[in-house]
């Protein structure tokens, strides 16, 4: 309760400060609460991402700032710079601008290393997010506060927008037995909140009694995009590298493990573009448009790609162009883009088996793949959705910080 009540009190006293300007967590923190770390050994959760609005790192503005004792760095997946590709190995090593040790959180373990927790009194966590369940940054937040909730350790979260305009939810609810990197708790593929307020939900739901500090922004509001905040996009894996990527990656990321269709990556749009050498791009557009969905317009368009399986051929796709973002529904997209897929191409979309597993790990459940291999109209599966996600909502109201 105590913890919640600070919170509170830096919403109050920073909007006051900062009189309706945008500021992330990380300015805010710097201009009026480094003495919450005052006297402790910090060590920082960081990426290529974690810059002020400025764009000067967090870590060499914590390393510099006098109130503040940094003496380790912790690096999720993708590295402390943000240039390994998904999935693979990161391994330790030591920051070039301060000297300091560099620990991953992507390599034998997701959690602060038991020994190394042991030395300091306080993590600080500020990595961008992209809003999507199904990528490992808010699942390294949650075990940093499980590893800091065993050791009696402090954890400060300092705060980012959710591209997603923070307040869409979207998508299944990971099912049980399903819980893996991409879903260590049962949440929304688009859970419609920030780092800050996802970490606050973790910690009290699932128990896992960290002393948790979140620095909010100042100026921020659910329904803001983040062109609205001013700032610019850092790309926080190597195939996000936009904002419009961001945005689109709950939308075709799960497609893109099928192994049978182009999402985009190799292009300049990652994650916009969903296609192959036989598909009708004008027909699909015009089918998927028809549809309705909120927020997005599909728009035919074609490409050679330089590598690849298809090297060399035209690949024909569907541009996601997403007209709102606030309105826009990824993961009910997505499932509609593969209806329209297997409905429309049956001799050419066809389901790999070895490609299953990969699939339903993403999805959080294997009965979105069941449901639609048996073709199963999507408002059933929606309506399923709805049930879970009406759950969570009336869940993370109580977590949130920020008004609409």
């Amino acid at each position: 309760m105590k913890i919640l009540g600070l919170v509170i009190m830096l919403q109050v006293s920073m909007f006051s400060t900062f009189a309706g300007d945008f500021a992330l967590g990380v300015d805010v923190f710097l201009r009026g609460y480094t003495q919450l770390v005052q006297g402790k050994k910090v060590g920082l959760i960081t990426n290529q991402t974690g810059k002020n609005a400025a764009g000067q790192t967090t870590i060499d503005l914590l390393y510099a700032h006098p109130d503040v004792n940094l003496v380790a760095l912790f690096s999720p997946e993708h590295g402390i710079r943000g240039v390994v590709e998904a999935g693979e190995h990161v391994d330790d090593g030591k920051d070039s601008g301060t000297g300091l040790p560099i620990h991953s959180l992507y390599g034998g373990s997701h959690r602060p290393d038991a020994k190394v927790l042991a030395q300091l009194d306080v993590l600080i966590y500020d990595i961008q997010d992209v809003g999507s369940r199904a990528y490992t940054y808010i699942w390294t937040l949650a075990e940093a506060l499980a590893a800091a909730g065993e050791q009696h350790k402090t954890v400060i979260v300092l705060d980012r927008p959710n591209p997603l305009a923070g307040g869409v939810i979207d998508g299944p609810v990971t099912h049980d037995g399903w819980d893996s990197f991409l879903g260590l708790y049962p949440i929304p593929r688009v859970y419609g909140t920030t780092p800050g307020e996802i970490g606050r939900y973790f910690n009290a739901v699932h128990k896992l009694n960290c002393r948790l500090i979140v620095i909010p922004m100042a100026g921020y509001r659910r329904s803001m995009t983040y062109d609205q905040t001013g700032l610019n996009w850092i790309g926080p894996s190597p195939n996000i590298p936009s904002v419009n990527s961001a945005i689109c990656f709950a939308a075709t990321g799960t497609i893109g493990t099928l192994g049978n269709m182009n999402i985009g990556i190799g292009t300049r749009y990652p994650f916009q573009l969903v296609g192959a050498p036989w598909l009708d791009a004008q027909k699909s557009a015009e089918i998927l448009n028809k549809a309705n969905l909120p927020g997005i317009k599909f728009l035919p368009t074609e490409f050679t790609m330089p590598t690849g399986p298809w090297k060399g051929e035209v690949t024909r796709a569907i541009f996601l162009g997403v007209s709102d973002v606030r309105k826009f529904l990824p993961s009910t997209t997505e499932y509609v883009v593969l209806d329209h897929l297997q409905r429309y191409y049956p001799s050419r979309f066809k389901w790999n088996p070895e490609k299953f597993r990969a699939f339903d790990v993403a999805m959080g459940t294997d009965r979105v793949r069941k449901w639609l291999m048996a073709e199963q109209a999507p408002r059933t599966m929606l309506k399923a959705w709805t049930r879970n996600q009406r759950l969570y909502r009336g869940a993370i109201d109580t977590y949130r910080i920020y008004q609409d």
